[in-house]
This record gives C-alpha cells, structure tokens and sequence, in this order.
C-alpha cells in the first residue's frame, strides 16, 4: 500500500506521483494543517453518544497520507477504483478524502485578480510579476449536430468537417492555469485575451 513515509524514501517517485518534491510537500501540508484540523472538528457531530474516539479509526487518519491521496488523484487523475487499490482503503474513502482536500485547498491555493479583467501583457505582469512565459492552446470540442440551421452554421468547423466548440486555456510553464475561456461556437472563435 502507497503511504506517505515510504513514497518520501524515493524521491524521483514521489514528484511523479504527485508533482511535488518532498520538502514542497512538507511545507504545503504545515500551511494547511490548521484548516484541516479545524474542519475536522466541525465536521464532527456536537450531539454524540459515544466520546470523541468511538467507533471506527479512520484508514488514513493523518494528514501527509490524505493529502497524498489528493495530490496523485489531482497529478495522475486516476479512477477511485485504483486509488482505492493503491492506498488500500475504500472508494467512498477516497471520494471523502478528495472533497476534503478540495475545499481545504481551494481555500489556501487562490489566484486573485482584483475583479479586474486583463486585457495588455502590462497588466497581467502586473498581477503575475514573477510570470515569464505564458502557453496558451485552444482546443475543438466535438458536439450533436444542432438541430436549428442557424446554430448549425455557427457551430460548423471547417477545419474538423464537423460540429464543434472551440475553448481557450492559457497557463504557465508550471502547470499553473491562468484562464479557461468560454466556450465559442466552432465556425466564429471568440478566444479571448483574458
């Protein structure tokens, strides 16, 4: 079973399972050990029977191993069931552990742009000032034939011969996603600066 302590002993393994070095890691579990063990206690239900402690231990009950399961899920994307294979833990446990880790980490890791939409290279190294190149790709999504003629002709691709939507995503060297355009229709693309 994967766990923490021992994916640490392999260094090379551990970043390509995770995306993260080691000490990273470390320092991003530290960051977010209080958010977790404060939601930890809010989830815990405030008319109990049994003390705090009854009932069934929790498979993976500390931090580096829950965190762990969320990073290779968010790295590798792989299916509950062969999470659940790996760490040797249920596929309901697994589901728990990402939605916990979602909302802990949706808190702690945040790109602010002020509201204000960015429109000139200026501007977006203003916000980003430690930014040195930007990758941007659009991709062409497949869709039903629509059934008005209108939004046939609109959705029409040329270059694919057939019904599409066209989508935008601009990120960073690092694997860090600056923005994801709406969707536009697959004839006229409306792909967008920011």
């Amino acid at each position: 079973m994967m766990r923490f302590n021992s994916l640490a002993l392999r260094p090379r393994h551990f970043q390509s399972f995770t995306g993260f070095k080691v000490a990273e890691f470390i320092s991003m579990a530290e960051t977010i050990k209080a958010d977790w063990e404060e939601l930890r206690r809010q989830t815990l239900k405030q008319e109990r029977t049994r003390k705090v402690g009854g009932g069934s231990k929790l498979k993976l009950p500390d931090l580096e191993n829950r965190l762990l399961v969320y990073c290779v899920y968010a790295k590798l994307y792989p299916t509950y069931v062969l999470l659940e294979y790996l760490f040797g833990v249920d596929e309901s446990t697994i589901c728990r552990i990402v939605k916990e880790m979602s909302k802990i980490l949706g808190k702690k890791i945040i790109v602010r742009r002020g509201g204000k939409r960015i429109s000139t290279l200026e501007e977006l190294k203003e916000v980003f000032p430690d930014l040195d190149e930007v990758l941007v790709d659009a991709i062409e999504q497949r869709i039903n034939r629509p059934q008005k003629r209108q939004t046939r002709k609109k959705h029409h691709s040329g270059k694919k011969k057939d019904f599409t939507l066209k989508e935008q995503i601009v990120s960073t060297k690092q694997k860090i996603i600056l923005h994801v355009a709406d969707s536009s229709p697959g004839q006229n693309p409306r792909l967008q600066v920011f």
